[in-house]
């Protein structure tokens, strides 16, 4: 009997493909991150649990029988299309964010060709590509020049098929200019560019490429509900492109990716959705200018930011990640292009911001 395991597992590690034997999981800290015991700034969501409205739906579908049933969408993607301005052949609902970018990287990137993925960046995206075999290019974010436009387009060549642009970048906050993203885009037609608008609610609207899908056809944009709208859990994002685009993914994206309860959440959502944008109001007008202030006045660098998150520079970040932990609140050591640790701290509610300055001056 013996034998025969032994068998199967060297028959089960020889069936794998020699690269993804080489992978390791993305592991984020997931684990006890209770909205009960902590204020979670680690992760960028929202900070704050999405209205009753919401909640009732889901309990209204659940309590009416509908669990066995295998999801339908409805005017699901209109819906989105709609809110996103395009036309709704232009768009796909992804199971979050993340499906849209393997989607893109599995149906657009040869095995062995290249990725340019600016870093430090989403973790995501290195993921991907190393799944299908791809040779990564990483130029740098640095703090103050912000995008490296020139060393992206430096390095393009026959052999690149994807160039990744998160916009604003994870996890520094960096906006890549409208015009970059152009540049980029119309000087390398061959190439598909990823547009990751993720904080696309926090950014300035006239910011967006979405309205240029019509016209460069190499562009694809992923979106999420994760962030703003508060269901990250539900796992639901779109992904937006030239029609001949989203028709060629949708043959590869399964039939029933996106499970029913993320439908009836993000309905429910849309049709009362001010919660979202009096969230977002207070983020980006209070709670934001708030903590850069505090953290200008007592010398703490950190990289200017667009999103809903700042990348700071701390003198002990290990001690001080800790010490907010003990104090109920969790923020995210993460490392810029040069090795160097800081903390990553998402902005909550200006109530929220104001016990973290507390915390903050507590402990260092």
């Amino acid at each position: 009997r013996n034998w025969f395991i032994n068998r199967v597992d060297s028959a089960t590690a020889m069936v794998i493909k020699a690269h993804i034997k080489q992978l390791k999981p993305y592991q984020p800290p997931l684990e006890g991150r209770s909205p009960d015991k902590y204020v979670l700034l680690d992760f960028n969501e929202r900070t704050q649990p999405v209205p009753a409205h919401v909640k009732e739906a889901l309990k209204d579908y659940i309590d009416n029988g509908g669990l066995q049933k295998y999801p339908a969408y409805g005017q699901l993607q209109a819906n989105i299309a709609t809110y996103a301005g395009v036309l709704p052949e232009q768009c796909m609902f992804t199971n979050g964010s993340d499906q849209g970018i393997d989607l893109v990287v599995r149906c657009c990137c040869e095995k062995g060709s290249e990725v340019i993925i600016p870093s430090p960046t989403f973790a995501m995206y290195e993921q991907a590509a190393d799944a299908e075999g791809l040779v990564i290019r990483r130029p740098h974010f640095t703090k103050d020049k912000g995008f490296p436009l020139e060393e992206v387009l430096a390095m393009v060549n026959q052999n690149t098929s994807l160039i990744v642009l998160s916009n604003p970048n994870n996890p520094t906050g960096t906006n890549i200019p409208k015009s970059a993203i152009l540049e980029v885009a119309q000087k390398c037609p061959n190439v598909a560019i990823l547009v990751d608008e993720c904080y696309f609610e926090f950014m300035d609207p006239s910011t967006t490429v979405v309205g240029e899908i019509g016209s460069l056809p190499n562009i694809f944009v992923c979106r999420t509900f994760s962030k703003t709208w508060g269901i990250p859990s539900l796992r639901l994002g779109y992904l937006m492109s030239a029609p001949s685009n989203i028709s060629a993914l949708c043959c590869v994206r399964g039939p029933y990716d996106i499970n029913q309860l993320a439908v009836v959440a993000i309905e429910a959502a849309m049709k009362n959705s001010q919660y979202v944008f009096d969230y977002v109001k207070e983020v980006n007008e209070r709670s934001k200018p708030m903590f850069e202030e505090y953290l200008t006045k007592r010398g703490i660098a950190f990289w200017p930011t667009v999103a809903n998150f700042i990348f700071c520079y701390f003198k002990d970040p290990k001690h001080l990640e800790a010490a907010l932990r003990a104090r109920g609140i969790l923020v995210r050591p993460k490392k810029d292009a040069n090795d160097v640790l800081g903390l990553r701290i998402s902005f909550g509610t200006e109530q929220q911001m104001q016990a973290v300055m507390k915390a903050l001056d507590e402990v260092m």
